[in-house]
């Protein structure tokens, strides 16, 4: 499946649709643009398909990452910075667009670069023969291991991971070169594909022979293309004769965590030595700490840059540590074998958690059972009147359809953006992983519009369909097709599941039998096939209806696994609502509805909390972090009134990871202090700046960007006026 190229059809210019990751992009023309197919191999960057125009300049919609290259070796000419116009001789140069579908311009002309707050414009000579390169930029398994319910068995799977790398020098930090390591299939045999082998990089890892220590290291063994053998001592070992033990004072798991964290980390740095050259935030601050040589680094082999790495005092790296996206709490039974690749493509931190580690009375003590407990509105489980108050639910005898009160897993804190749990149960918080959700690649084709379909079928719920009708589809460039049912029947549910969505919003009432209906209850259970790639249930206790729609093709659901009022599920409803259309994954979205709204703990992810409804409008989705303070004086001395617009924020701008910019991305802010470096690693925050108020609205104000001051959870588009004046 590849992108395709056309005409628009409301202006001039032309249309980018990647058919699997349903992604659009548009570059806009002066002249009337009529692509006709090109050859892809002048393209010195892989492309999958390409197309020849003739204008005179092509304008991006939005202010993207543009590098300018050699056309003939892909070296590099230029970085376009932001707010910058520069004007290149006349040679053959390749534009590269980091957009969300990958595109590459080829072009022999002079060339004249604009990039504005909001756009970049290319302008060539007149009009010009120009090639348009792209590429989806998805990735998933290939291969198929076959492995038996065996620690050992899945040791020789796991070392094939890194067969999916397309290098093994620090240049695999970049995600594109990352493939997606092999699916794993429980059987009765090992089979492993012939063409999947062990890169011969020299490194071992050495661990015991059980599941709780292959699955620790499985992402370590992926990320160094590593072998893992059974020993006694869990250690990594190369031919060098370098060793690195990982049963020290922190403990196994920490030490593997460690050793990950450290060693993208530092990757990532050293290879701005190479193809990418960049002024990243995290090597200004790592050559003031430490005196490594990133010149003489990126050359060596992968043995003599982890003896480096790992020589570093973690002193050094205090202040520079990288903030991870996912840690994963994985059951270390044969039961999480077939996520292993997931767990592993994500780059995710790995924590075994045993059951005989827990204690199921000490574990419901904790203060998330004590918000499931206190949460509860209306009678006690043994009582059958209705819950007049619970907004959303209906009689106790009607209201299971959760799990049990020992099936749900407690989560300890971690310092990654997110959390996932793999095993039996489900968590109080955070995402559950469905093996069946990650087997769907959605490979057939779609026309580029986000298909989002709101079923309402409780006329005292229309509330939150106001409140969140404005929030889908208000992007430009992103084309939406909205549509609100309201009372929808059990055959009308029925048909309306089984279609296309890219997100189906359900507001109502749910229970232990199904979705409530005038004219019945439909069982998701009953439904065969789901054409939804994400579902949003915002009903009481909708978690096995959830699993239900995973389990019949859904890639993602956010459920409840409580009752949850009305005024609560508005809140959450149009919050969801708002950072899906921004374009935060699911499970992103889960951590800021639990942190910033009043049950958003209430909810929980199954299935694959790294999936998108929307391409996000600034690559990367941020999240703003304001604090204003009055300016003590103007520049005649005269003091400044608090809430005038001459006031200045303190902001600090917090990147989530996403699957298109996953761990190992770079974010470029068009705002940003006097002496701020250019790029900063994906995800966490950047460095702290100040603005003025009226040039951050004019950063954000386009479009609606999720900000937080003084705790509280705020739009730019609405409320923004409100935080700076």
């Amino acid at each position: 499946m590849r992108p395709r190229i056309a005409s628009l059809d409301d202006r001039t210019g032309i249309e980018i649709l990647d058919p699997i990751e349903n992604h659009r992009y548009v570059l806009y023309t002066p002249e009337t643009a009529s692509p006709t197919p090109a050859d892809t191999d002048p393209f010195v960057y892989p492309v999958s398909v390409a197309s020849r125009i003739e204008v005179s300049a092509l304008r991006l919609p939005y202010n993207d990452p543009v590098t300018v290259r050699d056309a003939n070796d892909g070296s590099l000419v230029h970085e376009v910075g932001h707010d910058e116009t520069r004007r290149l001789d006349a040679d053959e140069y390749l534009v590269e667009i980091s957009a969300p579908v990958k595109l590459y311009v080829r072009v022999a002309s002079t060339l004249r670069i604009d990039a504005a707050t909001d756009e970049v414009r290319l302008a060539f000579d007149g009009e010009t023969p120009t090639e348009v390169g792209a590429r989806s930029t998805h990735t998933s398994p290939a291969d198929v291991i076959t492995v038996p319910d065996d620690p050992e068995a899945v040791m020789a799977a796991v070392s094939t991971f890194g067969s999916a790398l397309k290098t093994t020098t620090c240049e695999r930090s970049w995600p594109t070169l990352r493939g997606h390591p092999p699916r794993l299939e429980r059987g009765d045999g090992l089979a492993i594909p012939d063409d999947l082998g062990v890169p011969d990089n020299g490194v071992t890892i050495h661990v015991p022979a059980d599941y709780e220590h292959v699955f620790t290291v499985a992402p370590l063994a992926y990320y160094f293309g590593a072998e893992v053998v059974p020993g006694d001592s869990p250690r990594l070992t190369a031919e060098s004769g370098f060793e690195h033990r990982f049963d020290t004072d922190r403990g196994f798991e920490d030490e593997v965590v460690h050793t990950l964290k450290r060693t993208v980390l530092l990757d990532c740095v050293t290879r701005t030595e190479g193809f990418h050259p960049m002024d990243l935030h995290e090597r200004r601050l790592l050559e003031s700490a430490t005196d490594l040589d990133f010149a003489d680094l990126y050359d060596a082999s992968l043995p003599e840059q982890l003896e480096a790495y790992l020589s570093v005092p973690d002193s050094a790296l205090r202040d520079v540590g990288l903030t991870w996206d996912r840690v994963t709490h994985v059951r270390p039974t044969a039961g999480g074998i077939e996520l292993l690749p997931y767990v592993a493509n994500d780059l995710s931190l790995v924590r075994v958690q045993s059951p005989a580690s827990e204690s199921p009375t000490d574990r419901f003590e904790s203060p998330e059972r004590a918000a499931l407990r206190s949460f509860k509105r209306g009678p006690g489980p043994d009582e059958t009147e209705a819950f007049s108050n619970c907004g959303r639910s209906r009689e106790r005898e009607q209201v299971s359809g959760v799990p049990g009160s020992g099936e749900y897993v407690p989560l300890p804190d971690d310092d990654a953006m997110s959390q996932a749990w793999v095993g039996d149960g489900t968590p109080v918080h955070g995402a559950k992983l469905l093996a069946t959700a990650f087997e769907d690649t959605r490979s057939e084709p779609t026309d580029g519009v986000i298909d989002v379909t709101v079923v309402c079928n409780d006329d005292r719920m229309r509330e939150e369909w106001d409140a969140i009708s404005d929030a889908y589809g208000a992007r430009d460039v992103v084309s939406f097709d909205v549509e609100c049912r309201f009372d929808a029947t059990t055959g009308e549910l029925r048909d309306l599941l089984a279609d296309t969505h890219d997100l189906f919003h359900f507001i109502g009432h749910i229970d232990g039998r199904g979705f409530q209906c005038p004219d019945g209850v439909l069982d998701a259970e009953t439904v065969a096939e789901t054409g939804a790639t994400t579902v949003l249930l915002n009903a009481c206790r909708s978690h096995d209806q959830g699993v239900a729609l995973v389990e019949a093709g859904a890639r993602a659901a956010i459920v409840s696994w409580g009752d949850v009022d009305n005024l609560g599920a508005v809140e959450v409803g149009e919050t969801f609502a708002r950072l899906l259309n921004y374009g935060f994954d699911v499970g992103d979205a889960l951590e800021i509805v639990e942190e910033y709204t009043s049950i958003g703990r209430h909810y929980v992810v199954l299935g694959d909390p790294g999936v998108t409804v929307a391409q996000c409008a600034d690559g990367i989705p941020l999240r703003y972090e304001l604090d204003r303070h009055p300016v003590a004086a103007d520049s005649e001395g005269e003091t400044v009134e608090d809430g005038d617009d001459h006031d200045e924020l303190d902001v600090t701008a917090v990147g989530y990871a996403t699957r298109r910019y996953p761990v190992g991305s770079v974010q470029q802010l068009y705002l940003r202090g006097p002496d701020a470096p250019d790029f900063h690693l994906v995800p966490g925050p950047t460095e702290p700046f100040t603005a003025e108020p009226a040039a951050f609205r004019e950063a954000v104000g386009n479009y609606s960007v999720p900000l937080v001051a003084d705790g509280e959870l705020l739009w730019s588009d609405q409320l923004f006026d409100g935080v700076t004046e």
